[in-house]
């Protein structure tokens, strides 16, 4: 059986939704790889702060991530388990993420336990940031002591 990779561009352009798994660790803890389904929608109009978009990077490679700041010809956008900002131009976006399952349990862009997560995990990014480079820094002294033994 031939392994195809699924042209998502061209089934939000004919059907306007697409439903499946995600690969990848960017979006954790709020979607898991190979597990949670996401359902997108075709964009049809610019999106909002917070929003999860679908766009493709180097136009080949599907990225999903969130929405931090609309900008005249784009977005700024950050995976929720990545560090490092993204400009997106508006033509790259293809889709919009409308909901998703976590373990089979529907979640909506509107609820209220979903805006309070998006709340947290923005509001804790720096400090979060922060640790992750201190962790790193102790990582790499920890293999020189160990190497230099």
């Amino acid at each position: 059986m031939e392994n195809k990779k699924i042209n998502i561009k061209e089934l939000l352009q004919s059907d306007g939704k697409y439903v499946g798994t995600t690969m990848g660790v960017s979006m954790r803890p709020m979607i898991v790889s190979g597990r949670d389904v996401v359902v997108i929608e075709k964009k049809t109009a610019r999106l909002k702060p917070l929003d999860v978009a679908l766009y493709l990077r180097n136009g080949t490679d599907y990225v999903l991530h969130r929405v931090l700041k609309v900008t005249d010809s784009g977005y700024i956008i950050r995976g929720d388990n990545c560090y490092s900002d993204e400009i997106v131009k508006e033509d790259e976006v293809i889709g919009v993420l409308t909901q998703y399952f976590k373990k089979e349990k529907p979640i909506m862009m509107d609820d209220k336990k979903y805006l309070r997560y998006v709340k947290r995990r923005l509001f804790w990014y720096k400090p979060r940031r922060f640790f992750v480079k201190i962790k790193t820094k102790l990582r790499k002294i920890a293999r020189r002591i160990i190497k230099g033994k």
